[in-house]
């Protein structure tokens, strides 16, 4: 990284990551889900290896900060849960590395004090995503242009109360056998802070529209399928959190990302 006067700061990075499979995913065993879905793992997995290039700008103004990013990334060993014929219109879902991913694009962010009581997080991004590989010994390779974006209003009622309103959107996007629809969720969350800080309750209410139905679409040589897969909304959860030793930091641009970091963790 490299800072600038007036704030302003550019940054590049490589990063390379891991991420093993999950527990369920392993899991050999045949789970039945109603008379024509059957689900299984498979132990024979492999990690995921994700290479990650990253260029980026950062300007803070005052108490606000915006920052735009231009990044490609490449997963190896992708892992994605597929579909096969188990019987006659009965489908299989498993879990295979199925080939490699790419995507690049970019993400910009503004963190903005509307005013000293509303503040306004926008996020953005765009990008050119590829899936290609072998599954069931064919050849497979899809694309598409994604873009999610995510906004969050935080108003601060005195120094103790705060109401937060989230909207999150993500475009269709394509997989090994096909493609998963958009869909969007409005979140909305209160948090009252009491004893200097030290308990907060926080009410959630997520998926407030009822819009956070999940559609895929999934085909093979010999099959098809169609698949919704929806919560009851809205869901309404009540938690209290209690922060012992709750240190307070000497500057006030810590205590300010504190606070941010508090009101992320609402949702």
């Amino acid at each position: 990284s490299y800072k600038f006067p007036h704030e302003h700061e550019i940054m590049a990075s490589y990063t390379r990551r891991i991420r093993r499979p999950r527990g369920r995913e392993l899991q050999p065993f045949e789970t039945w889900i109603d008379a024509y879905n059957v689900r299984t793992g498979n132990p024979e997995l492999k990690p995921e290896y994700i290479d990650s290039y990253e260029l980026g700008y950062q300007n803070n103004f005052g108490r606000n900060l915006f920052s735009l990013e231009g990044y490609y990334k490449v997963t190896n060993n992708k892992i994605e849960r597929v579909s096969s014929v188990y019987d006659v219109n009965v489908i299989l879902q498993s879990v295979e590395n199925v080939g490699t991913d790419y995507a690049y694009g970019a993400e910009a962010m503004l963190d903005w004090d509307l005013f000293k009581w509303l503040n306004l997080n926008v996020t953005g991004d765009i990008y050119q995503y590829r899936i290609e590989g072998m599954l069931y010994d064919e050849e497979f390779s899809r694309e598409s242009f994604n873009w999610n974006t995510r906004v969050n209003s935080t108003f601060k009622i005195g120094q103790s109360t705060r109401i937060m309103i989230n909207g999150i959107y993500y475009s269709p996007s394509v997989s090994s056998q096909g493609r998963r629809d958009g869909f969007y969720i409005t979140n909305a969350a209160i948090r009252q802070d009491v004893w200097n800080k030290s308990l907060s309750v926080t009410l959630q209410l997520r998926d407030i529209l009822a819009t956070g139905r999940h559609e895929f679409t999934s085909e093979g040589s010999d099959f098809y399928s169609y698949t919704e897969f929806s919560r009851k909304a809205p869901v309404v959860m009540l938690a209290l959190t209690y922060n012992f030793n709750r240190y307070k930091p000497d500057r006030e641009q810590e205590e300010e990302q504190e606070e941010f970091d508090d009101e992320e963790q609402m949702f």
